[in-house]
């Protein structure tokens, strides 16, 4: 996934800082994307009606 898109985790959801059209754009082509966040690695984000989701072990954590 391309580096423009920076995500940081807060206390028990995702905010994207910048490249919110980016992120748009990837996810217009495809109901998932890896993105890396530094200091945890890569997440997958997930794209449902209810809106983005990063997809845990056993949670879905909000991306706002």
């Amino acid at each position: 996934m391309d580096s423009g898109i920076i995500i940081v985790r807060e206390d028990c959801n995702y905010r994207v800082l910048y490249g919110h059209l980016r992120l748009a754009g990837a996810l217009s082509s495809a109901d998932e994307v890896c993105i890396d966040v530094k200091g945890e690695g890569k997440i997958k984000i997930l794209k449902t009606r209810g809106g983005l989701f990063v997809k845990g072990k056993n949670h879905r954590l909000p991306v706002l």
